[in-house]
């Protein structure tokens, strides 16, 4: 587990790529497990209700499984569909993690707005690692691949605020 877990900062930390991960199914089975946790407890900072936070992590889950198996496909990669996806999901847990230990701090602490703070460097962080994994898996140039993380996140966060917070697509003029 302590080899995991050096990977997966070794990753984020931009040491190494995708192709540095295991290629276990079973790891991919829990790494969903986590973020499907993990990410619907931290969405409900987001969303009212748990079920539409649960929603939103498993549409992030599948698109973006979906998405990353096309663009592979498309660069005759597909064979590195498990392993950029394990990154993407290691990545994913890692950020989870520290997002609601400081969040939870920042609670007890009274200290909201440097939370938000950290999220917005968290983002960033995220985007750029996004990118590097990217980058690596479809051996496409860096800019393009963060180019294409921003373009994804984007769209994902409308579409959700579309399906799971109908009434904030009425106040932003989208009826």
């Amino acid at each position: 587990m302590s080899t995991l877990l050096r990977h997966f900062r070794a990753l984020v930390l931009l040491r190494i790529g995708p192709q540095d991960m295991p290629d276990s199914a079973a790891l991919l089975g829990v790494l969903l497990a986590v973020n499907l946790l993990l990410h619907t407890l931290l969405g409900l900072e987001v969303f009212p209700e748990v079920w539409r936070a649960l929603v939103a992590e498993l549409m992030d889950l599948g698109l973006a499984a979906a998405l990353l198996f096309a663009a592979l496909q498309v660069r005759g990669h597909s064979g590195r569909w498990r392993q950029t996806y394990i990154a993407l999901l290691g990545m994913g847990a890692l950020f989870g993690m520290a997002a609601l230990v400081y969040r939870l701090l920042a609670l007890a602490l009274g200290l909201e707005p440097l939370a938000a703070l950290l999220d917005l460097l968290m983002l960033f962080w995220s985007l750029l690692v996004m990118g590097h994994i990217l980058r690596q898996a479809l051996e496409i140039p860096l800019l393009l691949a963060i180019l294409i993380t921003v373009a994804y996140t984007m769209f994902l966060l409308g579409l959700l605020a579309q399906l799971l917070l109908p009434e904030t697509a009425g106040q932003a003029g989208f009826e």
